[in-house]
């Protein structure tokens, strides 16, 4: 792929994310837009690489500040936006349990670092059981994130990686 095009490449999807992000002003998806949002690095990191997708999250999480709502963006910015390219990386560890510790411990530093900027800068406490429970219940559902970005990892190589690539290429 040639540098020109990874670049006009990874302008059109950090495009589509900031598009994504500003569905993030409707209340009831504040949760769910992240999530999404992220998935769309992966067509970027399978044609362009780990250094054009990680450039792609950094500009469409400096663009999406600006656009939608700021407990989405907090969120994009310290995990969804990121694990999904950091995740095919991971995939490559043989060992499972080393792979799940890891992959757990990415997930609890992004939660601590939430946790943190909620308490430090919104200065919203929680008490020792909510904070607890909060961060079961977040581990629970990033497990099943892991799965579901794998099940749409795997769709897009067996559906869409030989289309996007055959456009690419013309």
């Amino acid at each position: 792929m040639k540098k020109s095009f990874k670049i006009a490449f990874c302008g059109i999807v950090s495009a589509l994310v900031c598009a994504v992000m500003a569905a993030s002003l409707m209340p009831d998806l504040t949760f769910a837009v992240p999530a999404v949002a992220g998935l769309l690095f992966i067509p970027v990191f399978a044609h362009a690489g780990v250094p054009a997708a990680f450039a792609c999250f950094v500009s469409s999480t400096v663009l999406s500040f600006f656009i939608g709502d700021k407990t989405s963006w907090l969120l994009f910015a310290a995990f969804f936006g990121y694990y999904p390219i950091i995740k095919p990386l991971m995939e490559k560890i043989g060992n499972k349990a080393v792979k799940w510790i890891l992959k757990l411990l990415i997930f609890n530093a992004a939660a601590t670092v939430l946790y943190f900027v909620e308490l430090l800068v919104f200065q919203v406490t929680l008490g020792k059981w909510w904070l607890l429970a909060a961060f079961a219940a977040g581990n629970a559902v990033f497990v099943l994130y892991d799965i579901a970005v794998a099940r749409v990892v795997a769709f897009y190589y067996l559906r869409l990686h030989g289309k996007i690539s055959a456009v690419i290429k013309k």
